[in-house]
């Protein structure tokens, strides 16, 4: 059964009851919960999102970004020394090969600059081909921040709708779990221009963290993210966009 159609089945049976319900749940790539008087019409497959949509050979990316050194996120495993700080980066999809993009990244961190050409997956935009030594440096910040959503949407398309629940992640000695989730709708505007945006977030500690999402985008517009201990693991704005 579909998203849309489990959710008018819940308003059909809350109703024929008269039971006044103020969540519904769906768990089909990432459930959610809000009330019910918030949903103007049932989600549907066009409210999913995932990494990597919309793009197409030409398609352009460039971000004003600061990731620092010794990333703690509780979503990736990269713990790497090296920072970006206040860096631009730019991604280029080239072209396509198959199941593949043929992506070159540039770098300019202060008074050094950096490119490198790298396979990704259609599908989550996962590495499918070596690091040259070198450039692996200048790669793993933007890896473990601006790519960051790729483990965060790792199992598939998730909603962009108020409520949505996307994943959930362990934090702090006892193991703690904590929900990210889709917290609101914002206009949103940048260098690139205004986008419709909306906010998924999680706290680890006291600072929140926040990261604002577009279905015109095939990745974020912007985030500012934190650790357990508070301390800011990246942030990023799009200065620039070529779809």
């Amino acid at each position: 059964m579909s998203p849309r159609n489990k959710v008018v089945l819940a308003f059909g049976i809350l109703g024929g009851f008269g039971v006044s319900v103020s969540v519904v749940l769906v768990a089909i790539g990432g459930g959610f919960s809000a009330p019910l008087s918030s949903f103007l019409r049932p989600p549907s497959n066009a409210d999913l999102w995932t990494v990597g949509e919309n793009i197409r050979p030409g398609t352009e990316l460039t971000y004003s970004l600061t990731a620092l050194g010794g990333h703690s996120s509780p979503w990736s495993s990269l713990v790497g020394p090296n920072s970006l700080i206040n860096a631009t980066v730019t991604l280029h999809f080239i072209k396509s090969e198959g199941n593949l993009w043929n992506a070159s990244f540039f770098i300019e961190n202060g008074t050094t600059s950096k490119s490198g050409t790298i396979l990704l997956s259609k599908q989550q935009l996962t590495n499918a081909s070596p690091i040259s030594r070198d450039f692996r440096p200048f790669y793993e910040p933007i890896e473990s921040s601006l790519l960051e959503i790729r483990d965060i949407d790792l199992d598939g398309p998730k909603y962009l709708v108020q409520g949505a629940e996307w994943n959930t992640l362990t934090v702090g000695p006892i193991g703690s779990t904590i929900s990210a989730k889709i917290l609101d709708r914002e206009q949103v505007q940048t260098k690139a221009g205004t986008f419709t945006t909306y906010v998924l977030g999680y706290t680890a500690g006291i600072k929140p963290s926040r990261i604002w999402l577009s279905h015109d985008l095939p990745l974020p517009v912007k985030a500012e993210v934190y650790n357990a201990q508070n301390e800011l693991q990246y942030k990023f704005t799009l200065l620039h966009a070529r779809l």
